[in-house]
C-alpha cells in the first residue's frame, strides 16, 4: 500500500510540476502571405492546455528573419488565450521567440526533490543535499524561453541558429527544413550566453496519428549534443536550468524553461 501511495504521489508531482511549454503553429510549412494561427501550450507529450492569462504572463513575442526583427507582443496581448493570427510576407526560414514574465510556485520538500530528479536539475539537488536542505520546501520563480521554426516557401536562411539573447537558449546548428528523417541535428544549449555542460535535454516526437515518444540526452562539456531525427513529424526539444537565489524573501530558486519546436517533413 505504501509503495502504491508513493508511486501516486510521484505521478502527481510530475504531472503537476514538470510541465513543458511550447509554441505550436497551426502549420509549420507555409506559402507566402498564408494566414496561420500560433498557440501557446503547457503540458506533457505534446498534449496540454492552452497557456492562460497571457496578458499578465507574456513578456515578449518576437518574429525574426534574416535582416529583420518584428515585435509581435501587442498582437499577442489582444487576447488572454485565443490563437494568435499571423502571416509572413517573405520567403525563407522564420524564427518566433517567446519570453514570459516570472511566475511563482511553492512545493513541499519531497515533491520538489522529485521534480529536480525528473527534470535532470542535478546542480540544485546536489546543492540541497550538500547544505542539508532536502527536507526543506521550495519557493521558486520560473520563466519560459520558447522558440519555433517555420518555413515559408522554398528559400532557406541561417536565422535558425541565431542567438536571440534569451536567458536560456536552445540553438540548432542545422536547419531542420533542409534535413531528412534519419539525420542528426546538432544543438547548442546556452545560459546567459555560456554553454550549459552536461545538461539534460529531452527530445520529443509525435505525428498526427502516433503516440508521443521522448528521449533524454545530455550535452557535452561544450553545451552541445546531437539528436537523431529518426522520424518525420513534430519535434520538440526542451531543457530546464535552475539557480539558487540568495537574499530574496520571495524565492530561493529561479528556473528557466527552454523549448524549441519544428516539423521534420
Amino acid at each position: 500500500m505504501k509503495k502504491v501511495l508513493s508511486l501516486c504521489l510521484l505521478f502527481v508531482a510530475t504531472s503537476l510540476f514538470a510541465h513543458e511549454f511550447w509554441l505550436m503553429p497551426s502549420k509549420f510549412k507555409l506559402n507566402i502571405g498564408e494566414i496561420f494561427d500560433l498557440q501557446l501550450f503547457v503540458g506533457e507529450d505534446f498534449m496540454g492546455d492552452i497557456w492562460a492569462n497571457r496578458k499578465k504572463r507574456l513578456l515578449k513575442l518576437t518574429h525574426l528573419t534574416e535582416g529583420n526583427k518584428q515585435d509581435l507582443t501587442s498582437i499577442a496581448l489582444k487576447s488572454d488565450s485565443l490563437p494568435i493570427p499571423l502571416k509572413f510576407e517573405t520567403e525563407g526560414t522564420h524564427l518566433l521567440t517567446m519570453e514570459s514574465k516570472n511566475s511563482f510556485i511553492a512545493l513541499e520538500a519531497d515533491k520538489f526533490n522529485d521534480y529536480l530528479k525528473e527534470d535532470g536539475i542535478e546542480n540544485i539537488y546536489e546543492l540541497r543535499q550538500k547544505q542539508g536542505q532536502l527536507k526543506q520546501p521550495s519557493k521558486e520563480l520560473y520563466r519560459r524561453c520558447a522558440k519555433t521554426l517555420i518555413q515559408v516557401g522554398n528559400k532557406y536562411s541561417d536565422i535558425f541558429k541565431k542567438n536571440t539573447q534569451m536567458p536560456l537558449e536552445i540553438i540548432p546548428l542545422n536547419n531542420p527544413y533542409q534535413m531528412k528523417a534519419g539525420e542528426a541535428i546538432s544543438i547548442k544549449v546556452l545560459f546567459n550566453n555560456q554553454p550549459l555542460k552536461h545538461k539534460m535535454v529531452v527530445a520529443w516526437h509525435k505525428t498526427a496519428t502516433q503516440k508521443t515518444t521522448h528521449r533524454k540526452l545530455k550535452t557535452d562539456a561544450n553545451g552541445a549534443l546531437q539528436i537523431k531525427l529518426d522520424k518525420a513529424g513534430y519535434w520538440m526539444i526542451s531543457t530546464v536550468h535552475m539557480e539558487e537565489v540568495k537574499n530574496n524573501p520571495e524565492a530561493n530558486y529561479q528556473s528557466y524553461w527552454g523549448n524549441l519546436t519544428f516539423e521534420l517533413q
